[in-house]
């Protein structure tokens, strides 16, 4: 890959601060995944591997932030055992993401954000039944959705609410499973030469706006219409995502 190239020009890389801070600022404001949020449009712009490198290593910060946040609130001993099934996904994670061509990528990553909005536009209250292990699967499964595609959250809070988490505990408890998953998922893009020096630089560029968008979150969280709000992002997340299946499915013919 070539720089913050990949042919980005500077309206072009303002764009993906600016999707960035977006995907922060929804992600604290309602709950909704930073990838979900921001890759649709990151992939019209970057190459798969640079969108999801990118999301997954600056939502690190933001799952910082939301952990000092609610960290009282986090019952670490039931989240443990689903943070450990989700670092053992991690490998297979690297593997598909390294070995996958990049329009299968797109098409996978852009069927399961429509998938995961509509789940999230129609089905919020529904939850998996409470097992440790359908907890510690939904664990495995999410760690290879999210390391290999940026996206995936929802089904592990599907999980969680069967528990009868409070909001401040299921956010915390998220946060907590996605910092070490992702983590460990950092670290395997580096063994697997993933993180690039031009990766690195559109990494630092795009955590300030991440920082930004958890201020942001907290400060009109107590002026905020949620549902009207949640309902624009769902909207604009399932827009984006058509956009790029049409692209890769007409790059097909």
């Amino acid at each position: 890959m070539d720089a913050l190239s990949v042919g980005l020009t500077g309206e072009q890389l303002l764009l993906v601060v600016a999707m960035v801070f977006a995907g922060a600022l929804v992600y604290c404001t309602v709950g909704f995944g930073i990838g979900v949020t921001a890759i649709p449009l990151l992939l019209l712009l970057l190459d798969t591997q640079t969108a999801v490198v990118l999301i997954n290593t600056v939502s690190l910060f933001m799952f910082s932030l939301v952990i000092w946040r609610t960290w009282q609130h986090i019952p670490v001993r039931q989240v443990l055992p689903i943070v450990v099934a989700g670092i053992i996904g991690v490998p297979f994670a690297i593997f598909i993401l390294t070995d996958t061509p990049d329009t299968l990528l797109r098409i996978a990553i852009a069927s399961l954000i429509l998938g995961l909005t509509l789940l999230a536009a129609f089905n919020t209250r529904r939850t998996l039944p409470k097992s440790s292990w359908i907890g510690a699967g939904a664990g495995f499964v999410v760690s290879v959705m999210v390391n290999a595609f940026g996206v995936g959250g929802a089904l592990l809070a599907l999980a969680l609410l069967s528990r009868r988490l409070s909001s401040q505990a299921l956010r915390g408890s998220l946060s907590l499973y996605f910092l070490a998953v992702e983590g460990a998922g950092v670290i395997g893009y580096g063994v697997a030469g993933l993180l690039t020096q031009e990766r690195m630089l559109l990494i630092a560029v795009s955590a300030l706006p991440v920082v930004l968008g958890f201020g942001v979150a907290m400060l009109i969280l107590r002026h905020i219409n949620e549902v009207m709000f949640r309902r624009l992002v769902i909207a604009a997340i399932m827009g984006t995502s058509v956009t790029v299946l049409a692209r890769e499915a007409i790059s097909l013919l």
